[in-house]
């Protein structure tokens, strides 16, 4: 549409505004009135006066129907003659006393008790959010004439119980406007306080939450020269007038302060960004309409704990100019009945007047979560009703997002993840090396830390394969941060330009000191992870070590092997699973073989092979005997005893090729753990001069296990395990 100056009014008052914008609104609560519905009006408490004037004008020109106006504040005489005590009364008293006497006084069918204030008098309140006095004499009231016909404004802001609610048959929201009433809204005067050009379609991403009243005291305060060359300021100040004085715009590139994540963030911009930046663009009704249709309101953020999900959504905003709600999902419950849902309820508000906005549902399944007769509670299953009936409620046209954070998607009701509610899911994973890099250089650059490339590729390579020794998950971006927050304390305590490689060290551990050990401690150490680099060594279908370690320099552990990142996250073969399996079981058999004893230091290792052969066997249906077998907690005895004796089988050759490894090549593996207690860390360059030093390249070649060969002998023996 192409709006010309000439084309708008030069003046409007607040009621034509109102009339001009909800007229369709206004004619359908005249009807139900003329029909004897009681009728309830929710709106901004600033509109309600101007609202009611509309509506009683039309009803006496067009019914000659009068409306009783009770708000407290004058009292007809007769009323006064009938109750003294009303006179020096409360307010809300005076509204009861007025009420109660029109209820019980009405001779004309052709009157509309009308109560503004309704919600003052029974909104939810106290510590149990019980009945007020003052709804307890009202409620029954309400009901005491069935003749009477009664009209209501309720402000938003308040909820009412249900008791009160369903005294009123008739329900109309006029809650912000649509798009097509803009244009009844700008004055002449506004309109020259934009460049000649601008598209004022635009505006209604910032207005659109807003009552045309308030609309108008928006527009009727900007400031500037007339025509200005660009919409900046203009914009700014609309801005500013339009959003809470306690809700700040955020501030997060989403290139310059998020580091790697190239798919998400082009996800982001192309699915969202680049449809807005269109949108913008266009003045046609029907271009516009479409634009708005395809527009993805809802999106679910999920992965891992730490990947800056909520950041993300926090940089969509910014780009957006939006304001943003972030919202921690068990925030919302609440014990009373009725709180939970208000809660959504006024998230949803404050998010819709202050638009454009996003509301961030940080985890979102601890209320979200699938609903069904067993799991659940009646709380929850209202809180998600109430959820989808919100994001259900909003004009197409309106921007308002939703974002659902959550580290279980899966664990989401399906209502939710339906197409028209979260209907884009961005999946946010644990940083690959070259998003670890990323990271570490913005942190790097924000903190003043002077990290080399060198050093910092040495980090983003030692978070790789391995985990958080806390919690067993790999590193995130929060990860990132925590290192360089540690290396920040590090430089300024002890005045430092550079880092040592220990200074790193301390920093990837979390801060914490390293484990002293004894030297018969790091003797079996030594052995221990000698054996797990010299078998990876001979096994192909393993990646390469990196790094080995015994300075108990990571975490909780006393030492540890890293080995390179695999190519493929996602799918593993079976001959790769087998692989990382004898690897596991190097540390124990090196421990026997040299030292004659096992220690408990392997116990996470036996625990992980264990897992894999359980996967192996039992879901990822890589042993020919059990097939596609998928084991459950209906499966039989038999089955699972069957199912445990090809596990065992597994570990078992597992454990004999490591020991065959380590037999082979004792002259290699000494001579490693002997270097290991004296220099305490080997990288990738240094241990494969070590191994190239003491073994010929053919030699290694030579040695390498035939994994083809060695899954066809576990074959066997699993078939002749099973017919035995």
């Amino acid at each position: 549409m192409d709006w010309n100056i000439e084309d708008f009014p030069t003046d409007i008052g607040e009621a034509e505004a109102l009339d001009r914008c909800y007229r369709e609104d206004i004619s359908w609560i005249v009807n139900q009135v003329r029909n004897g519905t009681s009728t309830a009006v929710e709106c901004d408490k600033q509109i309600s006066q101007y609202l009611y004037m509309l509506i009683r004008t039309r009803l006496r020109n067009e019914a000659e129907i009068d409306c009783i106006y009770v708000d407290g504040r004058q009292i007809p005489e007769a009323v006064l003659q009938a109750n003294p005590q009303a006179a020096q009364a409360g307010r809300l008293q005076r509204m009861l006393i007025h009420l109660g006497y029109e209820i019980n006084n009405m001779t004309e069918e052709s009157a509309t008790i009308v109560l503004p204030y309704l919600d003052l008098l029974t909104c939810m309140g106290g510590a149990n959010d019980s009945l007020t006095t003052e709804a307890r004499e009202l409620l029954p009231l309400l009901y005491e004439n069935p003749r009477v016909t009664l009209m209501t404004f309720v402000d938003p802001s308040f909820t009412l119980f249900d008791t009160i609610d369903k005294a009123f048959t008739a329900k109309r929201k006029l809650l912000g406007i649509g798009r097509e009433a803009l244009q009844h809204l700008i004055t002449q005067r506004d309109a020259r306080k934009f460049p000649k050009e601008f598209n004022f379609q635009r505006l209604y991403q910032y207005l659109s939450g807003l009552n045309p009243v308030r609309i108008r005291e928006v527009l009727s305060r900007i400031e500037g020269v007339d025509f200005p060359e660009d919409d900046t300021q203009v914009l700014r100040q609309i801005r500013e007038l339009t959003i809470p004085s306690e809700t700040a715009l955020p501030n997060v590139d989403l290139e310059k302060d998020i580091g790697g994540y190239g798919d998400v963030k082009k996800k982001i911009q192309e699915e969202v960004l680049d449809i807005l930046s269109y949108r913008e663009t266009l003045t046609d009704d029907g271009d516009l309409k479409q634009a708005d249709e395809i527009i993805p309101k809802g999106m679910i953020f999920w992965g891992p704990p730490g990947t800056g999900k909520t950041y993300f959504a926090k940089a969509m905003a910014t780009a957006l100019n939006a304001t943003i709600f972030i919202v921690n999902g068990p925030e919302l419950k609440s014990m009373w009945v009725g709180k939970s849902e208000e809660n959504i309820r006024e998230v949803f508000r404050k998010a819709r007047q202050s638009a454009p906005s996003i509301i961030v549902f940080d985890e979102l399944d601890s209320f979200a979560g699938r609903r069904d007769r067993l799991t659940g509670n009646s709380v929850q299953h209202s809180m998600v009703n109430q959820l989808l009936t919100e994001m259900d409620g909003f004009r197409k046209e309106e921007l308002v997002f939703v974002v659902g954070t959550t580290n279980f998607v899966e664990s989401l009701d399906q209502a939710l993840l339906r197409p028209g509610r979260f209907e884009m899911k961005i999946e946010i994973p644990s940083p690959e090396k070259e998003d670890r890099l990323k990271i570490l250089e913005i942190y790097n650059e924000k903190m003043n830390l002077g990290l080399s490339e060198e050093e910092l590729e040495n980090i983003a390579s030692r978070t790789g394969e391995t985990v958080d020794p806390m919690t067993g998950m790999p590193y995130t971006g929060d990860h990132m941060n925590s290192i360089c927050r540690n290396l920040k304390r590090i430089q300024i305590r002890e005045q430092k330009k550079e880092f040592t490689k220990e200074d790193i060290s301390f920093a990837l551990r979390g801060g914490v000191d390293k484990k002293k050990l004894t030297d018969e401690e790091l003797n079996v150490v030594a052995y221990h992870e000698a054996g797990h680099a010299v078998v990876a060594t001979f096994l192909q279908e393993t990646t390469s070590v990196e790094r080995i370690s015994v300075d108990s320099d990571y975490g909780m552990a006393l030492g540890y092997v890293k080995q390179e990142e695999k190519s493929s996250k996602f799918l593993y073969s079976r001959k790769q699973l087998m692989a990382d399996m004898v690897v596991l079981m190097g540390g124990r058999e090196a421990e026997m073989e040299f030292l004659g004893d096992i220690t408990s230091g392997s116990s996470n290792d036996i625990e992980r092979a264990n897992t894999l052969a359980h996967h192996m066997t039992s879901s990822f249906g890589m042993t020919d005997s059990m097939g596609t077998f998928v084991r459950t907690r209906d499966t039989s005895d038999d089955t699972s005893h069957q199912a445990e004796r090809v596990m065992r089988i597994l570990l078992k050759n597992a454990q004999k090729t490591a020991r065959k490894i380590i037999q082979e090549n004792r002259n290699l593996l000494e001579v490693l753990a002997e270097t290991l207690k004296e220099k305490k860390v080997l990288e990738k360059a240094d241990y494969e001069a070590l191994v190239h030093k003491t073994l010929k390249d053919e030699e290694i070649k030579k040695k390498e296990v035939d994994m083809a060969q060695f899954l066809k002998d576990v074959d066997e023996q699993v078939d002749q395990t099973v017919q035995d």
